[in-house]
């Protein structure tokens, strides 16, 4: 019985060897890249629906929108955008979002091109949504998967739009989430802007120019005859 255990053991012994002669072969090859269609993709702002550790899902409804755009003119103006409803859409998140991490850094393109700046606003961590927010991401389309790369929160009904992760470097003078929350103070209460938004305040607290006191003209002055004065005797 020993020497068949023992047969069995070193027969067990070659099997593994070639195993990983078989392995460190295969390791010696370049991983293979994935291939990038797009990078740092605006989807249509929506409501989150869903959220797992590895997805987030959202939906868009019909809604407006006022952007800027080019006449035949080649001048700039601001035109009213519909923007079609969409069914649920799931997105895989990338590795720093399923990781917890914030997405300070821009995914990286295949071949090699410009990379895009990311911005303070789109730098909440996946654990910092919540079902119901209303939101606005970029997203990447990875070996033909969408893969959500970056979240900004721009609104939470019933509640309140979290501040940024520590560790974000705020750029601004008053911070995203405050600018957020006064605006929709103002636009869903009618809450006028903290003083401390200084000329970035909004009506009410300055009146809209339809309503600004009227302010009366005085007429113009009259001619006036003067008659001539008689020369000194």
């Amino acid at each position: 019985m020993r020497s068949i255990l023992l047969g069995g053991f070193i027969l067990c012994l070659t099997s593994n060897a070639g195993t990983v002669a078989v392995t460190s072969a295969h390791s010696a090859e370049p991983p293979r890249k994935p291939k990038i269609d797009f990078v740092n993709e605006c989807y249509p702002q929506g409501t989150v629906t869903a959220v797992t550790k590895d997805s987030i899902t959202v939906q868009t409804p019909e809604y407006t929108h006022r952007t800027q755009q080019l006449g035949p003119d080649k001048v700039a103006r601001w035109v009213t955008v519909v923007i079609p409803a969409q069914p649920p859409k799931r997105f895989a998140v990338s590795e720093d979002l399923a990781a917890g991490r914030i997405p300070k850094d821009p995914r990286a393109t295949n071949p090699p091109g410009p990379e895009y700046l990311g911005l303070e606003p789109f730098m909440y961590r996946l654990t910092d949504v919540k079902v119901g927010d209303w939101v606005c991401i970029f997203y990447s389309r990875v070996d033909g998967v969408d893969i959500c790369d970056h979240i900004c929160i721009r609104k939470r009904p019933g509640g309140r739009v979290p501040p940024l992760p520590e560790g974000v470097v705020r750029l601004a003078h008053i911070p995203y989430h405050e600018l957020m929350n006064a605006y929709w103070d103002l636009e869903d209460k009618g809450i006028p802007y903290p003083e401390k938004f200084g000329h970035m305040r909004r009506w009410p607290v300055a009146p809209l120019p339809h309503e600004a006191p009227v302010r009366l003209i005085a007429p113009p002055p009259r001619e006036v005859t003067v008659p001539p004065i008689p020369p000194a005797k």
